[in-house]
């Protein structure tokens, strides 16, 4: 069965994997340049190269199913262990450990954390780059050899047998009522209509050589940083310091419409919460970039592994982070279960 998924992050590539190794053809479409979705990873243009997380900047397991997978990862060199525990600024200070948290064993990937998508990736085919506009279906009229025409926002149309969006709910939304007036589909939009994201600019900044701090990352009591990482903790840098900062959630949605017309100002806001957080010269980097994350984590998630139609002749599902959880491992598990479940449907 040839099958389309839209959207390369872990759930749709978990549940890829699984399909293609159960003998199903499968292609990935991806709006960006590269596969992982937040799993994103830039590298500079510096001498030597500096790579930088600048989606999820790690991996930490609690359910048996993503430690197996985690182990794999690091069986593979893919990644490595990281920390416990973080540091946190709070109340104007500095402090080596943020109370209120338990420890646990964080991953992070040396290469990038878009190393991980590309492992995940190693058994289909990509179009990347390539933002799908919507679905058509075709069912059984002998029209088309295949039930559904997924459609993308240039001239391309591809076919396939089935469909699975893997895409952040809104955006999931979107392509299914594109597809509802041919399908009864109003059940996936009911329930997606009531799932929210929080957004965050991610900064990533570079200092150059100086002393690397013992620090591996921050987590802030701050009203426009909420999170900074040393990519220096994570692997080789020559030396050179890179830091990679999330804004939270209100600063960067009452800027949003702001960072649209004027990008630099924005960057500005968020170079003098770094002065305020970390010292006057953490305002002053060489070079900065900075990225806006509209669907950094849904604010709620739905008691299903995932959602599929009951067309059994036009097979289309939901999968991602806003089922039964919110997390990375949350998307795996989604992806997961229904790879299985399809692998042995379609079998």
């Amino acid at each position: 069965m040839k099958i389309g998924i839209i959207g390369a992050g872990i759930a749709g590539l978990t549940a890829g994997r699984i399909l293609a190794k159960a003998g199903h053809e499968i292609t990935v479409y991806e709006k960006s340049r590269g596969v992982g979705g937040r799993m994103s990873t830039r590298r500079s243009n510096a001498d030597p190269v500096q790579v930088m997380d600048h989606g999820a900047p790690f991996l930490s397991a609690e359910g048996e199913a993503f430690r197996a997978f985690v182990s794999e990862l690091e069986q593979k060199g893919i990644v490595r262990e990281w920390t416990e525990t973080f540091s946190s600024f709070a109340g104007g200070n500095l402090l080596p450990e943020a109370p209120g948290t338990d420890p646990i064993m964080r991953y992070v990937a040396p290469a990038g954390m878009n190393s991980i998508g590309k492992y995940l990736g190693r058994w289909m085919d990509f179009y990347l780059g390539e933002k799908i506009g919507g679905l058509t279906y075709i069912g059984g009229s002998g029209v088309k050899k295949r039930p559904w025409m997924i459609n993308s926002s240039t001239i391309n149309v591809f076919e396939s047998d089935a469909v699975i969006i893997a895409t952040p709910a809104v955006q999931a939304y979107g392509l299914v009522s594109t597809a509802q007036d041919e399908l009864d589909l109003r059940t996936m939009i009911t329930v997606l209509d009531d799932i929210t994201y929080s957004s965050a600019f991610s900064f990533m900044a570079q200092y150059g050589r100086r002393d690397l701090p013992e620090w591996k990352a921050i987590v802030c009591e701050h009203p426009a940083v909420s999170w900074i990482c040393n990519e220096a903790g994570k692997r080789d840098t020559s030396g050179e310091l890179t830091l990679v900062a999330h804004t939270t959630d209100a600063f960067t949605k009452s800027r949003i419409d702001e960072y649209k017309q004027d990008p630099a100002g924005i960057d500005q806001q968020i170079l003098k919460s770094l002065g305020e957080i970390l010292g006057n010269w953490a305002a002053r980097p060489g070079k900065y970039a900075s990225h806006l994350w509209r669907y950094v984590s849904p604010k709620k998630s739905l008691d299903m592994p995932f959602i599929e139609s009951e067309d059994e002749q036009a097979p289309l599902a939901l999968t991602g982070d806003y089922f039964q959880g919110t997390s990375m491992e949350a998307a795996y598990l989604s992806g997961m279960r229904l790879g299985e479940h399809w692998a042995e449907k379609f079998s």
